[in-house]
């Protein structure tokens, strides 16, 4: 590089390359020229147009201001005219002789309806209101608020003004009841509303507003042409009004320039009506935007003629900076198998040889890189480019010898919980100690193993049948039983592994891969420790409908989805429901009614269940304390898993509610899973101690259906066994299982506990339970589980009624 910047002054040392520069420095100060000549023509355009449009605005206004009076004098008269040849009708003045109220009164409603007025009324020669409508119709007559009308009709035969009534404008028109002389006056409102603005604007062309003005309100818009938002802004440019001339306006009114007029129709000593006309020079200046775009492009087009040219010169005149500028690009895409073109031997020759050496230095590092870009940093294992380019290249090979070829797809048991509780550098050293495992059981040199990410872990097996897969399978987790010591801790290492052999569970990598993945699934969920795969795992619609089941949990809380039923429970000894379970149900918006045995395993594994059980709790505690304060007793049942027991967070949670709804700990029993013991026997009986000692009620869930001993469960401070629904649902019709649920029954029993059968759907199957002692029931046989307000009504009907006649609801 410093032969390069030593080369660059030497390029213009000759007469030919000062020729060069020159040409690029003309070049270049006609392109600015010219671009500067087209902003100054498009500034002097633009205020041209601009000073053209706002005197044409101008007198659009004005002559819009002219046609806006004439328009409401005209208005004025045909209102006038209206009034009149009703205050001539003969039953008004029927009525006004007769001085029967109601008659009156219907009288002005009729004719108010006619001539679609917003108000009339009868006033007396003293100025008395004798009947209006709407009216109360008590008897008293009231002076009439306006005398300056009467007196100006008294003058001129009629008269005319806008005022506020209740700080809305109307226009108010005065004319004499004739009998030949004037024996009443009669008053008719017109009201200034939208559909007024509306006409004035379409016979003026302008945006028509009428403000009104009240001393102790300020200003109001009654009555516009102009959107929501801009009428906002015509209330904050108005300032207060001075005698009978228009208020003053900001001069920024709508955000853009305009020009506008105002009058004042009516003006009292406590308020003021204006009618305001504008018109947006925005608008005006719109029409010219045609002649705008057509200018811009052609300077457009100009200037890029022009720069075009100008590069055509420049290529003209350094042809050979082009093919180094060439060579430098075909190096950046990553081409280094060409040197640079071959130059003369002089400065550009030496670039060009610097350039030459810096390629072969890149391309050796290049390489360098992505040897190391094909292994996993931490284990030094293949990663999953790799594994992925061995796995291609094996399937090449066996299509053409018609060999099989078989992959392990591995997954760490319980890795996360590592991770969590003692840190990332302890489940790296794990991760390090599987990898050195992996490698100590393959025999094979062609045998492939990887780690994918994660504590996820693969292995290919090149001419392996599914047989040989399964011994090495086996091989796998034998080796991982022997525990592994971390910083003094022994720590267990298992994992769940998943086979699948060409071509028979498919031929292509991805979806080799895919249902491998499946087969681990399973293994997982079913703890098989490996399981091969097998087309009733349905890979395309359970894998991938899992992975994005997954993701949609993670954000269901977020979004409200997750709703909690609640399952009653029958006391057989009195015959009542004196308990509920609170079970969680997620309604998707797409998918609909999502069953809890299709998402809660997926939380399990992914430690979403403790975000899920931090919800459920939250809501099951304030449905108990509202119940409770509604003065129905109900023990709330909530079920905690195993992730939620080794967190040593769940007391705190639990104290945290119970002060925040004023709750008492023995309002609710809390149920816990056998495998929730046997995952971690010492972790489990401390938090379950703890909320022993807080006061709640404790449960095992399921019973039956897991590996806890029995001396794991006296040392637990339960109070109930729930007796799994699978030995329930059948007992009637299957001896085995009515024995095991008697068995239950009397062992619970001996050692001082109650027992709770579930899955009870029919009454023989409760007349059993009834015989054999059992202490609660529940099941669809004495009620489904239901929303909180739905199970409210099902109680009030007389849940226990249902419950004694076997009614399944």
């Amino acid at each position: 590089m410093k032969q390069a910047r030593s080369a660059l002054p030497r390029l213009f040392a000759g007469r030919v390359s000062m020729a060069r520069f020159v040409a690029h420095q003309v070049i270049v100060f006609v392109t600015l020229l010219l671009v500067a000549i087209q902003l100054v023509t498009l500034v002097a355009l633009n205020w041209a147009v601009s000073e053209n449009a706002r005197e044409s605005v101008r007198k659009e206004v004005e002559v819009g201001r002219r046609i806006f009076a004439r328009v409401m004098e005209d208005r004025t008269q045909q209102l006038t005219t209206a009034a009149s040849v009703l205050a001539s009708d003969f039953g008004l003045r029927q009525a006004l002789m007769s001085s029967d109220h109601a008659t009156i009164v219907s009288a002005l409603n009729n004719h108010a309806a006619r001539i679609r007025a917003a108000k009339m009324m009868l006033i007396g020669l003293d100025r008395k209101v004798l009947g209006e409508t709407a009216a109360g119709g008590n008897g008293e007559h009231t002076l009439f608020p306006y005398p300056r009308l009467i007196e100006d009709a008294e003058r001129k035969g009629a008269a005319s003004a806008i005022v506020l009534i209740e700080h809305a404008p109307f226009q108010l028109v005065v004319v004499p009841v004739l009998a030949p002389v004037p024996v009443a006056w009669v008053m008719v409102a017109f009201s200034v509303d939208t559909k007024l603005a509306k006409d004035l604007g379409l016979l003026t062309g302008l945006d028509v507003s009428f403000a009104t003005w009240v001393r102790d309100r300020g200003w109001n818009v009654a009555a516009t042409t102009l959107p929501t938002p801009a009428t906002r802004t015509l209330l904050g440019a108005l300032g207060p009004p001075a005698g009978t001339t228009a208020p003053p306006v900001a001069a920024n009114l709508l955000g853009a320039d305009f020009q506008l007029a105002s009058s004042v129709l009516g003006r009292e000593d406590d308020g003021a009506v204006v009618a305001i006309l504008q018109s947006s020079l925005r608008d005006a200046v719109a029409r010219f935007d045609a002649l705008r775009v057509i200018l811009l492009v052609l300077a457009a087009f100009s200037l890029c003629a022009t720069v075009a040219g100008s590069l055509l010169i420049a290529r003209s005149i350094s042809r050979p900076v082009s093919a180094l500028a060439e060579f430098a690009r075909r190096m950046e895409r990553g081409d280094y198998d060409h040197g640079p073109p071959e130059t003369r031997s002089d400065e550009l020759g030496e670039l060009a040889a610097s350039f030459n050496r810096m390629r072969l230095a890149i391309a050796a590092r290049e390489q360098q890189i992505k040897s190391m870009a094909l292994q996993d940093a931490l284990t030094g294992l293949p990663n999953r480019a790799l594994f992925n380019e061995r796995l291609q290249q094996a399937l090449g090979i066996a299509r053409r010898l018609a060999q099989p070829v078989s992959v392990l797809l591995i997954d760490l048991n319980r890795f996360k919980e590592v991770n969590d509780t003692l840190g990332h550098h302890v489940g790296d050293r794990l991760l390090c100690e599987v990898a050195d495992r992996l490698r100590m059981v393959l025999e094979r040199a062609s045998d492939t193993p990887a780690r994918l990410g994660g504590d996820e872990f693969a292995v290919l097996l090149p001419a392996a049948s599914a047989t040989m897969a399964e011994a090495a399978a086996r091989k796998i987790l034998l080796t991982f039983a022997a525990p592994v010591v971390v910083e003094g801790r022994q720590l267990d290492v298992s994992g769940s592994i998943g086979i699948a052999t060409f071509p028979e569970h498919g031929d292509d990598p991805n979806v080799l891969m895919s249902r491998a993945d499946a087969a681990m699934y399973v293994a997982k969920r079913k703890r098989l420790g490996y399981a091969r795969y097998d087309a009733s795992y349905d890979t395309e619609t359970e894998n991938h409908g899992r992975l994005s089941l997954t993701g949609e949990l993670r954000q269901a809380i977020a979004r409200n989805e997750l709703v909690l039923y609640y399952q009653p429970r029958l006391d057989l000894a009195s015959g009542e429901i004196t308990g509920v379970e609170a079970l969680v149900r997620w309604q998707h918006p797409e998918r609909g009614f999502v069953p809890p045995d299709q998402f809660i395993p997926f939380a399990e594994q992914t430690g979403c269940i403790r975000d899920i059980t931090q919800w459920v709790i939250g809501r099951a505690f304030e449905q108990g304390a509202r119940w409770r304060a509604a003065g129905l007793a109900l023990a709330v049942s909530i079920n905690l898993s195993a992730r939620d027991l080794l967190g040593p967070e769940l007391p705190r949670r639990f104290a945290e509610l119970l002060a925040s709804h004023g709750a008492s700990p023995h309002w609710f029993l809390l149920e816990i899973t056998e495998s929730a013991i046997v995952d971690d026997p010492v972790r489990a009986l401390e938090t379950v101690t703890r909320l022993h000692e807080m006061g709640f009620s404790l449960s095992i869930d399921d019973f039956g259906t897991g590996y806890s001993s029995l001396a794991q469960l006296k040392r637990l401070p339960v109070a109930e066994l729930k007796i799994d629904k699978s030995f329930v649902m059948d007992m009637a019709r299957d001896p085995d299982d009515m024995t095991i649920v008697r068995s239950v029954i009397d062992l619970a029993h001996n050692m001082g506990l109650s027992v709770v059968a579930e899955g009870v759907e029919t009454d023989e199957v409760r007349e059993l339970l009834y015989d054999m002692g059992c202490d609660y029931l529940q099941g669809y046989h004495i009620c489904k589980p239901l929303p909180a307000e739905q199970l409210e009504g099902w109680l009030a009907r007389g849940a226990a009624q249902h419950c004694n006649k076997g009614e399944i609801t």
